[in-house]
């Protein structure tokens, strides 16, 4: 069997064949994603901010493997047209793709992996053929900026991020905006306790008929009037989650400031205790609230 074998301060060996990302008894940790080119020799950069220490082994895909140390060398040449599957293990601490250059480039994600994230602000902005994303195994406790993270991600309709750990999270401004192909997303596993602004966080999700795990979201963190401004304005939640959330969110109403609060679509029961708590939001806690039901 052919081994590839090199250097760096991160040198390993990996037997040709062995799993993409693996490495030993560790398990899958590395960032598995799936990125595409149109032309022979084209080059394909995996942008990054210059925040945090970088100290990653690459495997890009077609026998090339390489240790970068420098937020801005991940760049490489494809000899050959088609879909190419790239693996980074090491520390590797955000992406940036941030509406640019490369945004069209990427087309799954299948492992987020343990690299070191910290931040994810508008780590995906515009990856409009980004069709799938799985976090799988992976640690995301140190990040703390989701701003964007997903803004115009029109193509994704497998969106997983059960494994997201968001307990550090101060920011969910327009984090899914603009997902429309999306029909259910479960954000049950969601911390919210740090998260000071949730505006335009659902904005545009054209596509969504059940939201799962929204209703359980803290608020508390909340410092604004317009911090729920659009969270939600086409799609919706189904009745029972929209229930859920105005008689949980309700009961946090009383420690944060009177907001604009917009959800979508979404339809409540009447007569009953969900319209008794957004009565009391409004008239008692000065909240407008935008949703499917006719007033």
């Amino acid at each position: 069997m052919n081994i590839i074998r090199y250097g760096g301060p991160m040198a390993r060996t990996r037997k040709v064949g062995s799993p993409i990302g693996y490495s030993g008894s560790a398990g899958l940790t590395g960032f598995v994603s799936v990125w595409a080119t149109t032309a022979i020799n084209e080059t394909i950069t995996i942008p990054t901010q210059n925040i945090g220490t970088f100290n990653a082994v690459v495997d890009w895909g077609d026998g090339t493997i390489e240790t970068i140390t420098t937020y801005n060398g991940f760049t490489h040449v494809y000899a050959a047209i088609g879909d190419h599957t790239i693996s980074i293990t090491g520390t590797f601490p955000n992406i940036y793709l941030a509406n640019g250059t490369e945004k069209l480039k990427i087309k799954r994600v299948t492992n987020l992996g343990t690299v070191g994230w910290t931040k994810f602000d508008i780590a995906f902005f515009g990856c409009s053929n980004l069709t799938e994303f799985t976090a799988g195994s992976t640690d995301t406790s140190a990040v703390t900026n989701m701003f964007a993270m997903f803004y115009g991600c029109a193509s994704l309709t497998s969106l997983d991020v059960s494994s997201f750990d968001t307990a550090s999270v101060t920011n969910m401004q327009n984090t899914f905006l603009g997902c429309s192909a999306l029909t259910s997303l479960d954000v049950s596993s969601f911390n919210t306790s740090s998260v000071s602004n949730m505006q335009y966080m659902f904005n545009g999700c054209a596509g969504l008929t059940s939201l799962v795990g929204v209703e359980d979201f803290d608020i508390t963190g909340l410092d604004t009037t317009g911090d729920l401004t659009n969270f939600l304005t086409v799609g919706k939640m189904t009745t029972a989650q929209y229930d859920n959330l105005l008689v949980k969110w309700e009961a946090q109403a009383s420690g944060i400031p009177a907001m604009t609060a917009s959800f979508g679509a979404s339809i409540h029961t009447l007569g009953g205790t969900a319209a008794a708590a957004k009565q009391t939001l409004i008239n008692t806690y000065g909240w407008t609230v935008q949703d499917g039901v006719t007033p």
